[in-house]
């Protein structure tokens, strides 16, 4: 089986430190605090030139905390993309602020001429979303934030070492919002930064932090145990469990979710705006150290999709050469029968996004999104499916996922 997700940048390494924190007890008393938490900081900081820079238990942990930075406050507004994550949603709803949706271009970013309109005395933050790893129009968004006087927040969770016109994405805006997450381009199973290329916001940021304690022993094992029960997970799908394997541990609460069922309503989970645990920042360093191999591998996989995928039904996205795709995304009239046919076959295709606002489970009415107002994102939501680029896609894994496309639209 071809996977897209399900722990997709796990190495044989991050599987054996997992496993030292989990199983060695002369390793318990370092789960949550130690060494590797400062390590990555300063690997962070160096990797991105930055002067300021926060590490947190997820990014949408980050993200509030930039928003409450800018004191955002209830009745106030924030302007985001439509095709994002409710995650986003929820941390701009979690500062009493309301959320403002702006419609997207073809490349899957927030249109900066639809984003003026949006514009009101009320928008205190615009958050600009690099999706797939794409970067938003910066030299428009910020000539218009300049204008406007609003701070722009940049949300990297889909891209960790792009650039944009010679500069690191995340060092353009105010500030910077970086994911660790299961599926993201660095995969600690839970964890986010802030870079803050503002002083006057830093000041603010740095009072704040200094309140934000450490998370609780018990939130952080089950992303640990991620590490060695996905790969097996994935191993069952050949003898057809693997789905019910995977499935029991969720219920059990033995692993990690990407997602909590109270977010999805758009409610707090049990996890409170904490800071990256030192077990996590462990296996972040040892793929802080592989950022440059895992990016040219995902380049690599990308240009074997857009010269081997058969372009007569398909709409591809932008090349892309000062940055990679976390997935690649590619849009279809008919998803959901390609990525069934796919499946049958043994490649489970992603589906970012295939709702306007993500996952398709969220309590939707909750998002304060009105169906209609971002025509576009409604439009490439309901047609784009994504490949997979991480390091366990080889270039035979690349090949057959293209013929596979290719069959289907031969026979459709």
């Amino acid at each position: 089986m071809i996977f897209t997700g399900f722990q997709p940048n796990a190495s044989s390494k991050d599987i054996r430190t997992a496993l030292t924190y989990l199983l060695f007890p002369w390793k318990w008393h370092t789960l949550i605090e130690g060494e590797y938490e400062q390590k990555a900081h300063r690997m962070l900081r160096k990797f991105f030139s930055a002067d300021h820079l926060y590490l947190f238990d997820s990014g949408r942990s980050a993200l509030e905390s930039a928003l409450r930075a800018l004191d955002i406050r209830t009745d106030d507004e924030v302007i985001v993309q439509a095709y994002t994550c409710v995650v986003v949603t929820n941390a701009i709803k979690w500062t009493g602020a309301k959320p403002v949706y702006v419609d997207v271009t073809h490349t899957f970013t927030i249109n900066p001429a639809e984003l003026e309109k949006k514009i009101t005395p009320k928008t205190k933050a615009i958050i600009v979303q690099h999706t797939f790893g794409i970067p938003a129009d910066m030299d428009a968004i910020m000539a218009l934030a300049r204008h406007y006087h609003i701070p722009v927040i940049e949300d990297c969770a889909h891209v960790i070492g792009g650039e944009y016109r010679g500069k690191k994405l995340g060092t353009i805006g105010d500030m910077g919002m970086l994911s660790f997450g299961t599926d993201k381009v660095l995969s600690c199973g839970r964890g986010g930064a802030l870079l803050v290329n503002n002083d006057d916001i830093a000041e603010q940021l740095e009072a704040q932090y200094a309140h934000i304690p450490y998370p609780k022993r018990r939130w952080i094992i089950p992303y640990l145990w991620n590490f060695p029960l996905f790969p097996l997970g994935k191993s069952l799908y050949r003898i057809g469990i693997g789905k019910y394997f995977l499935a029991a541990l969720k219920k059990l609460s033995i692993t990690g979710r990407v997602i909590y069922d109270r977010e999805k309503k758009g409610e707090r989970s049990h996890f409170a705006v904490s800071r990256l645990a030192n077990s996590l920042a462990h296996i972040l360093c040892i793929q802080l150290h592989e950022l440059e191999e895992l990016n040219e591998h995902r380049h690599q996989i990308a240009r074997w999709y857009e010269e081997e995928i058969d372009r007569k039904h398909i709409t591809f996205p932008p090349k892309l050469t000062a940055t990679a795709y976390v997935r690649y995304p590619i849009v279809v009239d008919t998803p959901k029968e390609l990525h069934n046919f796919c499946k049958k076959n043994g490649i489970l295709l992603g589906e970012w996004y295939d709702t306007v606002i993500a996952p398709n489970d969220i309590v939707f009415s909750n998002t304060g999104y009105v169906a209609g107002s971002c025509p576009v994102a409604e439009n490439l939501s309901s047609r784009s499916i994504n490949l997979p680029t991480s390091r366990h896609i080889s270039t035979e894994d690349a090949d057959t996922i293209s013929r596979m496309i290719t069959a289907f639209y031969a026979q459709n």
